[in-house]
């Protein structure tokens, strides 16, 4: 690669490379922030330091490029944000207005008039954002050719598994011919794709492997009502009674109590009077035990009526009754058995024995559980048989061999250092200190993860250390682009669907990067924790976007003081920085307050309260959240993690818990077994998440980076 001399170009290295001219920020060693173009000749000849007169113009042109896009950024000490933010704009005021106009007669339903707009415009990026657009509307009428030329011609596009689902959609709707169908459909995602190919099967006279997509469609997928009945129309004769049981089931343990019956009632037998207990039990109806007992002695053997006999007796607090129903399932039901239910049942189960002091049951029902299919949930399955072997039956050699199987077949931070930290645990209880240091190293590479921080302050590292994010170089400039473009026009909602997705599903580092450049720039603090924290989830280096240091505004406080840190580890975990964010209970904001909670506190410090200020003004919910926050660590006598199961969860479970696992700010008491204690897995987990984020904000806001978890675990004990 040749470079032009700095002293030609002050403020950009220029490159010429087989592929193009690269324009490089120089202005930090560790990292370049590089774009790559692609010109028409890279061939002309670099001599004595310097470019020919053409080459030169190309660089130019490339430099006007990248200073139109505002794609070279530098990057605060810190990493992840800007020093200022980019005033140049994506595309001329005219062609953005243009945009939006198109955008919104999308969001109208007025395809047709938004579609003749994208084809006005010359800008093959804006013409693209458009057609995004369109095909991410809802109840479009797109169809099947479109999905598909704009999925081939942009692989790398934000949502491209969504319009690929649409495309399936699209493919049963309009019964193109078998040909095109399976050229297209060779692994469907969705029902919809598999009844289409399902359908040109048998139009091929390819019956049996119809038979095999449709069954197993209708057995495990979830869908609507109106489109069963577009399946029973094709392929009645290829569903069989068994089939209708099985959907059956998977609808009740998705809480689809009309499906249900419509299953049952079309598999006949003990099916309906099976569904009917169910879901008495499921709607908690006082007649459940007497629905429960009216179904026959013969049918009582069937594995959803069992798991629904076993939720109600665990409800009604005879967990060892429970215990003993569940424990007679047989290891592998040839009935349906969704493995993810089941497990949840038997978390219930088991942390209730606990409680109970049975906790030798409690390992039988945790650890016999079938695999579950979801990632946390076998995650789930293996710490806690686990745990429970190490803390509560003394059996390190067990919990080992447990604690290796938590961290199988992911990349996700969090995970590997609770694998990796117990590995230790269980190796340090059975006197192996070598195999102990080495999986307390292996999870401290993790250290912004909760269980990576406590491996890191076990080891006495002192410090949280963050990767660098990747270079830019070879960024898909359309995409980076096409992002820019969503910002200027005030799109972020759009964005943040979009980089949620790129962050979940992209391998393109240099792309990710540089959208989350632009996120920074623009200061959206929503944006960069959607892309981060996803990618951070697969293992990818975006620690700097995952925790961005924006995203809170200067406020004055109302009430007791709380430390800043605190304040964005909140927002990260409650609401990903998204003041427009309501929750299902009613909490408002970045820091989602309910209603209740915030007139309370308004009260209380004598500031004026207004609802709708809650949930229009960010400074007014974060100045009545932190208060609410610091009245809580008052309350609780300074312990954090009594005030994050309080804001969490509630005043009244911090006496709950209290009560029945100890009180964390006891010398005694193990706080780290304290937290795993806690019986609501969202509360658990949301306690540990904001300890973790506490750590990385104390580095990212100037605090210094020195690591405080476990004396932040210890918060409120008399030592403190």
């Amino acid at each position: 690669m040749f470079e032009i001399p700095t002293a030609t170009i002050h403020l950009f290295h220029v490159a010429m490379t087989t592929n193009g001219l690269a324009i490089l920020s120089p202005h930090r060693q560790s990292r370049r922030y590089a774009v790559r173009f692609r010109v028409r000749s890279c061939s002309a000849a670099a001599k004595d330091g310097g470019l020919n007169i053409a080459s030169f113009g190309q660089v130019l042109m490339a430099f006007a490029i990248v200073s139109v896009m505002g794609i070279v950024s530098q990057v605060d000490a810190a990493g992840g944000g800007p020093d200022q933010k980019a005033d140049a704009m994506p595309a001329d005021p005219a062609t953005l207005a243009t945009i939006k106009g198109a955008i919104a007669l999308a969001r109208k339903g007025e395809l047709a008039q938004a579609s003749d707009v994208k084809e006005s415009m010359g800008d093959p990026v804006a013409r693209n954002v458009v057609e995004w657009a369109i095909l991410r509307s809802n109840n479009n009428d797109v169809d099947f050719r479109r999905y598909v030329a704009f999925i081939s011609d942009n692989p790398g596009w934000p949502n491209i598994g969504l319009l690929r689902r649409r495309a399936e959609a699209a493919l049963w709707k309009e019964r193109l011919d078998p040909q095109t169908v399976r050229a297209y459909l060779d692994q469907p995602l969705t029902a919809q794709g598999k009844f289409a190919l399902a359908r040109a099967l048998l139009l091929e006279g390819h019956r049996a492997d119809s038979q095999n997509l449709v069954r197993e469609a209708w057995r495990y997928d979830n869908f609507s009502g109106d489109l069963e009945a577009q399946v029973l129309d094709v392929f009645r004769d290829l569903i069989t009674d068994a089939d209708h049981k099985a959907r059956m089931d998977m609808q009740l343990y998705a809480g689809d109590v009309d499906g249900a019956v419509r299953s049952a009632n079309r598999a006949g037998g003990n099916a309906p009077v099976i569904a009917k207990a169910r879901v008495a039990v499921i709607k908690k109806a006082a007649d459940a035990k007497a629905q429960l007992d009216g179904v026959p002695a013969e049918a009582r053997g069937d594995i959803g009526y069992i798991f629904s006999r076993a939720q109600w007796l665990r409800r009604e607090e005879k967990a060892g009754e429970a215990a003993e129903l569940i424990l007679s399932v047989p290891s592998n039901p040839t009935q349906a058995l969704d493995a993810d239910q089941w497990w949840i049942e038997r978390r219930f189960v088991s942390r209730t024995l606990l409680d109970l002091g049975d906790a030798k049951t409690a390992y039988r029902v945790a650890s016999a559980a079938a695999v579950p299919s979801r990632e946390n949930y076998r995650v789930e399955h293996q710490f806690t048989s686990g745990w429970i072997a190490l803390r509560f039956l003394n059996d390190a050699s067990t919990a080992l061999a447990h604690f290796a199987k938590v961290g199988q077949g992911t990349s996700n931070p969090i995970t590997l250092a609770r694998a990796s930290y117990w590995q230790g645990r269980a190796a340090e209880h059975l006197g192996k200190t070598n195999d102990a240091r080495a999986h307390y190293e292996t999870a401290a590479r993790y250290s912004t993860a909760y269980y990576g921080q406590l491996a890191r302050a076990r080891l006495g590292l002192k410090d949280i250390v963050m990767r660098s994010p990747p270079d830019l170089a070879t960024a898909r400039l359309d995409v980076v682009r096409a992002i820019e473009i969503l910002y200027a026009i005030g799109e972020r909602d759009l964005i943040a669907g979009g980089v949620a997705e790129l962050g979940e599903r992209s391998m393109d580092m240099a792309m990710l990067a540089a959208v989350g450049e632009v996120a920074a720039r623009h200061n959206d603090a929503r944006g960069m924790v959607l892309l981060g924290k996803a990618a951070l989830g697969r293992g990818l280096p975006l620690e700097h976007f995952a925790f961005p240091s924006v995203g809170i505004p200067d406020y004055r406080a109302i009430g007791p003081e709380v430390e800043p840190g605190i304040v964005y580890a909140i927002a990260r975990q409650e609401s990903s920085f998204n003041q427009r964010a309501i929750s299902s209970a009613g909490a408002v904001g970045l820091m989602q307050v309910t209603p209740d909670a915030a007139r309370s506190v308004a009260t209380k410090f004598r500031v004026a309260y207004d609802e709708k200020r809650l949930l229009d003004d960010q400074t007014y919910n974060v100045q009545l959240g932190a208060a609410a926050l610091g009245d809580l660590i008052k309350y609780c006598r300074g312990s954090y993690i009594l005030s994050f199961v309080g804001y969490n969860a509630g005043r009244g479970r911090v006496k709950d818990w209290i009560a029945k696992y100890g009180d964390p700010r006891d010398p005694k008491i193990d706080p780290i077994d304290w937290v795993e204690r806690i019986p609501f897995s969202e509360t658990r987990n949301y306690v540990q998440r904001v300890l973790e984020n506490l750590q990385v904000y104390r580095m990212r806001l100037g605090r210094g980076s020195k690591l405080l978890i476990e004396s932040d675990l210890r918060r409120g004990t008399r030592s403190n």
